[in-house]
């Protein structure tokens, strides 16, 4: 063994032969590496290899045999993309419909919540249910509930009555899982399209806990309308000194609850309220009006039927060119041992104040108001002026204008011969020799008429109304547009162009006959007729329209009617045909409706021409003018002026 050489012997090596081992050179351990590397890539190779010749239980894989495996094609992806999503749709709308509302449900240990009528009419019995739900696993005590209810709600009743004032209700416990509720009976009354909002509050402990919690909700409900039919008739304009008109009008809707109201107008330290005229303009009416101040008036009894307060008032100065009249409509409820008022209705009327040392008051068929008026109808002016001055007033021209495309100046009736340029009227010294000199408080009156003209054809580029007002000049001075030399304004809006034709026919115009019996009629049979009613509107809605004619005696009601709007009534102990149509909107021009009539002539009607149907009459309120329109027909005989059939057959209308 040389001296390089390493002896080990059974047992232990020492330090000292550990130490004198040589260490490895830096191109030993580069073979080293290289070697392990080596050792490991073969490794990696086998591996791969027998992955290759092994099958998935481990055999050895015959490679000299090939086997090819389909690739799955479209559809199957397709049927499968199908049935994942199938799946987890499904699960998606198990846990919405399921599990979503009981977790949800959990959230809010107690609920609280108000329920009611959305929308209501004033004055109509309503009813609230508060309903309080302890979702909890453990009871809830201590509770009170209160209720902020708006200051126009008059509580009836209510279920458990209140535990304290100021509707406060106190309970001792309620259960886990269990629920209860508050029920309030009462009135609403507010103005029209007004909002109120009723809150609720809960306050409670839970069991073995020392805090307390809140839970708030609240439910909010509007006013539909009123359920009374209020309008006012009144001048644009008022003349210091002079005297000025109110007129309003009311009746109750179908749906009203409201039978009483309270006018309160708010008062001005320059106005004046004259005792007005408490009278109610139907026969049949039982209203009752009352003056509770000079400013104030209590209206009772309301009913269907329409009626009208008239209130006169003066203005003593003018403080502003325009001023306001506000109007407060309540009605009054009696609550325990008082009667309280609620507001249910304001108005806002504003008018010019006109102030002149020359008073020029204008009338228009009677009345200083605006008013509507209907195509073709004359309008009579009446125009009184008064030197109110402190002086005498020399070479006074007074004008009327007249602003419309409607008025028919052909038709102008004037004994005073004004002189016409263009929309103006005017008269001086020498058309009315008394204006060359009005010395103080001397008055006077032009009177004129003028026609309204026919409707030829709906323009609506056009206005509908006619504005008319009075200006004077003193000399030749040229005309000032002020107010100071004005008198009221008036405005006449032009009714709608509400039409009714009526035929009574035999043959109708198929040249077939509708009618029966002798024609002309004769003694002792009975000959059946047809009516036919055809209305027509064109400019405004129309409310309340309603056809009617009383049959003469000798006339029988044959029934066999039929409209296309609304129904037809026969009212046997009066006599009275009654076409109820109601609503007329311009979206429905023209509406339609039949009805036959009969008559059995006696020996006294021999050699007679007989009355069918006399004067028959349509009326409605016009939505835009709030005018009443009426028209009466001329009588129809058994000539039937309508039946050019029935007039080539010979007949003359004469009994036989």
């Amino acid at each position: 063994m040389s001296n390089n050489e390493i002896k080990i012997k059974n047992g232990k090596s020492s330090l000292a032969q550990f130490v004198k081992k040589p260490l490895p050179t830096d191109k030993e351990e580069e073979d080293f590496e290289k070697f392990v590397t080596s050792e490991a890539r073969e490794e990696e190779i086998k591996d791969s290899l027998s992955e290759i010749y092994h099958d998935d239980d481990g055999k050895i894989v015959n490679v000299r045999k090939l086997e090819i495996k389909k690739r799955r094609g479209f559809f199957f992806w397709l049927i499968s993309f199908i049935f994942t999503a199938f799946i987890i749709t499904g699960s998606v709308y198990a846990i919405y419909k399921y599990l979503y509302p009981k977790l949800s449900a959990s959230t809010s240990p107690v609920d609280l919540t108000i329920s009611g009528e959305k929308e209501i009419i004033p004055g109509k019995e309503t009813f609230y249910t508060v309903e309080y739900k302890n979702n909890d696993k453990v009871a809830i005590q201590d509770i009170e509930i209160r209720l902020g209810l708006p200051d126009n709600f008059i509580l009836l009743d209510s279920e458990p009555a209140m535990s304290q004032k100021n509707f406060i209700w106190d309970f001792l416990s309620l259960g886990p899982h269990r629920s209860d509720t508050i029920k309030i009976k009462g009135k609403l009354i507010g103005e029209e399209l007004s909002t109120v909002i009723v809150l609720a509050d809960m306050i409670y402990t839970p069991e073995n806990f020392s805090s307390q919690f809140k839970k708030s909700a609240s439910f909010e409900t509007s006013i539909s309308k009123t359920g009374l039919d209020i309008s006012f008739i009144n001048s644009s304009s008022a003349l210091v000194g002079e005297e000025n008109n109110l007129i309003i009008k009311y009746k109750a809707e179908e749906d009203s609850f409201i039978n009483n109201f309270r006018l309160t107008i708010e008062p001005s330290d320059n106005i004046d309220f004259i005792r007005p005229d408490l009278k109610a303009t139907s026969s049949r009416a039982t209203t009752s009006q009352a003056i509770l101040t000079p400013n104030s008036w209590l209206v009772d009894k309301i009913d269907q039927s329409e009626k009208e307060l008239a209130i006169k008032f003066k203005v003593n100065k003018k403080k502003t060119d325009q001023q306001d009249l506000i109007l407060d409509f309540d009605t009054a409820v009696t609550e325990a041992t008082s009667t309280n008022y609620y507001l249910f209705l304001k108005k806002t009327l504003t008018f010019e104040v006109i102030k002149s040392n020359l008073n020029l008051n204008l009338i228009i068929n009677g009345s200083t108001a605006d008013q509507g008026v209907d195509f073709g109808q004359a309008l009579n002016y009446s125009l009184v002026y008064a030197n109110k001055g402190e002086t005498t007033m020399k070479d006074v021209i007074i004008m009327a204008v007249l602003e419309s495309d409607w008025l028919d100046w052909q038709t102008l009736k004037d004994d005073n011969h004004g002189i016409i340029n263009g929309n103006t009227l005017s008269w001086s010294k020498n058309e009315i020799p008394l204006l060359a000199e009005l010395t103080k408080n001397t008055e006077g009156t032009i009177d004129f008429s003028i026609k309204v003209k026919p409707l030829i054809q709906i323009d609506l580029s056009k206005s509908y109304q006619i504005k008319s007002y009075l200006q004077y000049n003193i000399g030749n001075k040229p005309v000032e547009q002020s107010d100071d030399n004005r008198s009221n304004i008036i405005i006449n809006k032009i009714n709608s162009d509400l039409t009714l034709k009526e035929q009574v026919r035999y043959f109708n115009d198929d040249n077939l006959a509708v009618g029966s019996g002798p024609l002309p009629p004769k003694v002792g049979e009975t000959t059946s007729l047809k009516v036919y009613l055809n209305i027509t509107n064109n400019l405004h809605e129309l409310t309340d329209a309603v056809v009617t004619v009383t049959l003469p005696n000798y006339v029988g009601w044959d029934d066999k009617n039929q409209t296309s709007v609304g129904n037809i009534d026969y009212d046997n102990q009066n006599r009275v045909v009654r076409w109820q149509i109601g609503r007329l909107p311009t979206t429905i021009n023209q509406t339609q409706a039949e009805f036959n009539i009969s008559i059995t002539p006696s020996e006294t009607d021999r050699n007679k021409i007989l009355v069918l149907l006399p004067n028959t009459m349509v009326s409605a309120i016009d939505n835009e003018t709030k005018a009443s329109i009426t028209k009466q027909l001329t009588a129809k005989t058994t000539k039937l002026e309508d039946d050019p059939i029935a007039a080539s057959a010979g007949n003359d209308g004469i009994v036989q």
